[in-house]
Order: structure tokens, then sequence, then C-alpha cells
């Protein structure tokens, strides 16, 4: 029988399971990384799951993680979050908890929610146009490293909305 036990080959066990292992045994990081890997995967009920878990589990003892780690771990799951509810990616769509979540993203100078943020204020996309705020929004964005068109193509609009009323 020893021989059998030695000789037995020994699976690697999948590293899925094991973030989901992690991931409810309290490990935000963990969470965070099996939200993702549900959302890439299409699983959006089992990702909005983990990134309101994992919001949670960083924003409920700040004191524990670093600046940094608030800053990019948590503006990163937050904006994730908003953009679901935004979609209504396994959730009920609501605008006006994705731009709660994306302001708050934003104000950690995350990339994508600062285009995101501009884009709602420049297109009244769940909640009241503002020109001003749009446009400082994405060209935050442009400012802190976005080059896309979408963006570019926004900030033309609004300046050219600005000038008229001006």
């Amino acid at each position: 029988m020893s021989d059998n036990i030695e000789n037995a080959r020994v699976e690697p066990r999948d590293p899925r399971l094991q973030i989901v292992a992690e991931a409810e045994q309290g490990s935000p990081f963990s969470q965070l990384a099996a939200a993702d890997m549900f959302y890439a995967r299409g699983s959006y009920e089992d990702a909005f799951y983990w990134y309101c878990i994992a919001v949670r589990s960083f924003t409920s003892n700040p004191n524990a993680f670093s600046a940094e780690v608030i800053k990019y771990e948590v503006s990163a799951a937050e904006c994730n979050l908003a953009t679901m509810f935004f979609h209504g990616l396994g959730t009920e769509s609501d605008k006006k908890q994705a731009f709660k979540l994306y302001a708050e993203a934003a104000r950690k100078r995350h990339l994508a929610a600062q285009v995101q943020l501009g884009m709602m204020y420049a297109y009244a996309e769940g909640i009241q146009q503002h020109y001003g705020l749009g446009y400082a929004w994405l060209y935050a964005a442009e400012l802190n490293g976005e080059n896309s068109k979408d963006v570019k193509k926004a900030l033309k609009m609004i300046e050219g909305k600005m000038d008229r009323k001006a």
C-alpha cells in the first residue's frame, strides 16, 4: 500500500478553486481576484457578489491596508462594481448607484472611473447633465494618461456647447 501512495500522481489543485476558497476565508485580495475571475468568465452574479464583499472587506477596516492598496485595489473594485450597476450585469441596472461608485473611484484617481464619470455628466446618463463637471473629469482623465478617441470627441463636444453658452 505504501508503494501506491508514493507512486500516486497528485494533481495540482485548480487555482480558481484556491482563489474562491481563500475568498471565502475572508481574504479581500482573493475576494477581488475571485470577482475579476468571474467577471472575465461572464459569471456576472458571482462577480457582483465578490466585488461587493471585496469593497466591504477593504473599507470596513481601512487602517489594515496601506493608502496605496486602498487607492488601487478598492478603486478598481468600485469601478468594476459601478460598471455592473450601470449596465445591469449580475444585478438590476442602477445608474445612481453606478454614479456614486464611479465618483468614489474617480476621486482616488482611477482612470476608467474618471472617464465614465465624465461621460455620465456630459451625456446625462442617469444624472443631470453638467458640461463643466463632465469636462473636468474627462480632462483629468486625459491628464492622467487617457488618450482615447471617445474622450477627445466628448471634450470637443463639450467645448463646442460651452462656447455657444458663453
